[in-house]
């Protein structure tokens, strides 16, 4: 689907009104991309089962701006759903897998913290400061998508990984 919140959007939009138009039920959608790690236990290459999307603040948001309004909504993932692939991965030896919170940021560089985009607003040390209070409260990955992709699922009825 590409890189960031609007092109996931835009394709998650268009496979919904398929799957109304295919009169589908009961609708399963598992995402599955690339991710930053927030510890180096955690290897290159280890599965991420996300159990919520939250935005930069920690926080299970998507906020949206809708005709000139903030619309908030609710990144919340069926906690039960996160179960069964973890489960799985059991059975595959040397796949390192976990469930964890996902966050999700608006652009790569600054809003990940990382110090080697064109611009750095931040002195080196509050980056690994923010990432360290992002780990404490459950987030372990940082990506681009999953707010969206939670709100949508969540909006929908449908249930989503």
């Amino acid at each position: 689907h590409g890189m960031d919140t609007p092109s996931l959007s835009i394709m998650l939009h268009e496979l919904i009104k398929l799957l109304h138009h295919a009169e589908c039920g009961d609708v399963t959608i598992i995402r599955m991309g690339t991710s930053g790690g927030l510890a180096k236990r955690f290897m290159a290459g280890s599965v991420v089962i996300m159990d919520m999307a939250g935005d930069s603040s920690f926080q299970p948001r998507f906020e949206q701006v809708v005709l000139g309004a903030v619309v908030v909504q609710s990144t919340e993932l069926d906690k039960d759903l996160a179960e069964e692939p973890l489960t799985c991965s059991r059975e595959i030896a040397d796949l390192p897998t976990l469930i964890s919170h996902t966050m999700c940021t608006y652009g790569f560089y600054k809003g990940q913290g990382t110090l080697d985009g064109a611009l750095c607003s931040f002195p080196s040390g509050k980056n690994l400061e923010y990432l360290r209070r992002a780990y404490d409260v459950g987030v372990k990955n940082i990506e681009m998508e999953s707010m969206a992709f939670a709100a949508l699922c969540g909006l929908c009825g449908l249930k989503g990984e």
